[in-house]
């Protein structure tokens, strides 16, 4: 017995929404990596990604997400198919009318109802996306840069030769300098919007940077793991390939006499009769 709730589309329509194939996500960390543009853009509940070559203008990868239903659903998954190793452009040339003939069992029949408001969404967002590329484009193209010279400079014989010479010949405040700039741009922030801070103690043999983790990262777990790889990767692609971090020991400064709570006291050397 069909279901009632499909009987207003087409079988082809409805098997596409049940099992669709571009059904995902795409996030700009996947782009950065690949030197991609990444173009999404959401209309009503429905939501695409495109993944671009910014030199030819190619997309090479689609997602989509909706919550919106069997009509959304497969008019985004013959979207994502249609689109894959496309130009930019045909964006603009793929009309809604042309792909809801291609999701009819027959041709005189509509796939779903003519006054579906998806419709309306549907071009829309092509239209957002394809208006939506020229500056993503340009921001690609930038981070593309940025990501071949920091592998040529951290991963190449050529680029490694280069920075070691650079840095040899910068003082230690010249060198904490240059630290403390790239920590303010890219990473004080995202330590701050949690409620911590660090700050740069000093540098020894010229690579093992000293930190302070300070306020919700003092005494962190994660600020020990996840969060110190983080700015040691940060420093490493932006400062110096060969720099480490070392956070300071809590108990460096502990005033000598005073029980920690947790910590079993020193044994007592037997007194000598």
């Amino acid at each position: 017995m069909e279901d009632s709730s499909d009987a207003k589309f087409s079988k082809k329509l409805t098997e596409l929404a049940r099992y669709p194939k571009y059904r995902g996500a795409i996030f700009q960390i996947e782009a950065d990596e690949k030197g991609l543009a990444l173009v999404d853009g959401k209309e009503s509940s429905l939501k695409i990604y495109l993944m671009i070559d910014p030199e030819s203008d190619q997309i090479l990868e689609t997602r989509f997400f909706t919550y919106g239903g069997p009509v959304f659903t497969a008019l985004a998954d013959l979207l994502c198919e249609k689109l894959q190793k496309q130009h930019v452009d045909t964006l603009v040339q793929i009309k809604t009318e042309d792909l809801e003939k291609e999701l009819r069992d027959d041709p005189a029949t509509p796939a779903f109802p003519e006054n579906a408001p998806e419709k309306a969404s549907f071009a829309a967002l092509l239209l957002k996306l394809h208006d939506a590329y020229p500056e993503k484009k340009i921001v690609a193209l930038a981070t593309r840069e940025t990501m071949e010279r920091i592998k040529y400079r951290t991963q190449s014989a050529e680029g490694r030769a280069e920075a070691d010479k650079e840095w040899d010949a910068l003082t230690d405040d010249e060198r904490l300098a240059k630290i403390g700039e790239c920590l303010h741009i890219n990473v004080r922030s995202t330590l701050q919007n949690d409620g911590g801070d660090l700050e740069v103690l000093g540098i020894k043999d010229k690579t093992r940077v000293q930190v302070r983790f300070q306020g919700a990262c003092a005494g962190c777990g994660s600020a020990m793991g996840g969060t110190l790889f983080y700015i040691e990767d940060e420093l490493q692609n932006k400062v110096y390939y060969n720099l480490t971090v070392e956070p300071e020991d809590p108990l460096a400064n502990y005033p000598g006499g005073i029980p920690l709570e947790g910590v079993d006291p020193a044994p007592q050397a037997p007194v000598q009769q």
